[in-house]
């Protein structure tokens, strides 16, 4: 009975993985498709941040307290402009290789993101949503 459960449960897990993606805009636009999803910084630093959109919500999660609002349209398009140019300007490294890097995920599909340029910072991206004091 336990190796049946056990069985059954790694099946779940497994079906449960969001299935990984090569960084195009078509990917990328069938994770916007879902209208839920979440887009993710990982800067070499190891400190990550999100931001995760839900029923025309925006949560920002960081190492300072989340924050949860409504979202305007105006802010989409910003957003969805933001992660469109770092798909263009992608890089081709190895895991390995990352740096930093972003992912675009919900929860069917997950592409990862290394950005070729440094010049496209999360931190300006947060700033103009005024989602920091700072």
């Amino acid at each position: 009975m336990a190796q049946k459960f056990i069985l059954l449960t790694m099946i779940f897990l497994l079906i449960g993985c969001a299935q990984v993606l090569p960084p195009t805009p078509e990917n990328v636009n069938k994770i916007f498709a879902s209208q839920d999803f979440t887009f993710e910084f990982h800067p070499n630093n190891g400190v990550s941040e999100s931001l995760s959109f839900r029923n025309d919500y925006l949560v920002y999660k960081s190492d300072q307290p989340t924050i949860r609002r409504e979202i305007t349209y105006d802010e989409v398009l910003l957003i969805n402009d933001f992660i469109q140019t770092i798909i263009n300007v992608h890089s081709d490294k190895q895991e390995a290789e990352f740096s930093s890097y972003y992912v675009v995920k919900n929860t069917a599909y997950k592409v990862t993101i290394v950005p070729e340029q440094e010049d496209y910072y999360f931190e300006a991206l947060i700033k103009t949503l005024k989602l920091t004091d700072n």
